[in-house]
């Protein structure tokens, strides 16, 4: 017994399809123009999909509620946070659960849910560069001569970014003449 290929054909191109089709395919059929066809128009609107979703729209200004931190500082901010802070104050800024009880010396949390809100941007800054003390005993290590300005800087956006928008507005309205404006 001889084994025979599937029956094809080579056809006249009448369409974009391939020159050889099934055995049971008729030739310049009306099947052969309007796949092709509808292959096309699929492949031309997702391309053309994708090109409309690559489009930048414009950025809206913020409304309130909203903050704005650039992604370098914050980047930069969890990195150094990560590396220095995150031991004591958790590594996603929520401290230590006994951080409230008096007899207990904890890091408190700086994801918004801790008091840390209600000090100013240089008041932060202080308590980074100079760390803490508690009754004259010190808490926290300073980090002064260890991190630079722009480390502490970005530190502080980094869990101000944290925050809920509603603790952001009230230290931004109650920080609005020390905070620089841009």
């Amino acid at each position: 017994m001889r084994l025979m290929p599937p029956r094809t054909r080579i056809m006249k191109p009448c369409s974009l399809r391939s020159f050889v089709l099934p055995y049971d395919e008729k030739p310049c059929s009306l099947r052969s123009f309007v796949l092709p066809i509808k292959r096309w128009s699929l492949l031309l609107a997702g391309i053309g999909l994708l090109v409309a979703c690559g489009k930048e729209e414009p950025v809206a200004p913020l409304t309130p509620g909203q903050t704005a931190f650039p992604m370098e500082s914050i980047l930069q901010g969890a990195r150094v946070y990560q590396e220095h802070c995150a031991q004591c104050h958790g590594p996603d800024a929520q401290g230590h659960p006994d951080w409230r009880l008096p007899q207990v010396t904890a890091a408190p949390p700086l994801n918004g849910t801790g008091n840390e809100w209600q000090r100013s941007k240089s008041e932060l800054a202080a308590a980074i560069l100079n760390g803490a003390k508690r009754d004259g005993v010190p808490v926290m290590p300073g980090w002064k001569g260890r991190l630079s300005d722009k480390e502490v800087e970005d530190v502080i956006i980094w869990f101000q970014a944290l925050w809920p928008a509603e603790v952001y507005e009230k230290w931004h309205k109650a920080n609005a003449a020390a905070t620089p404006k841009g």
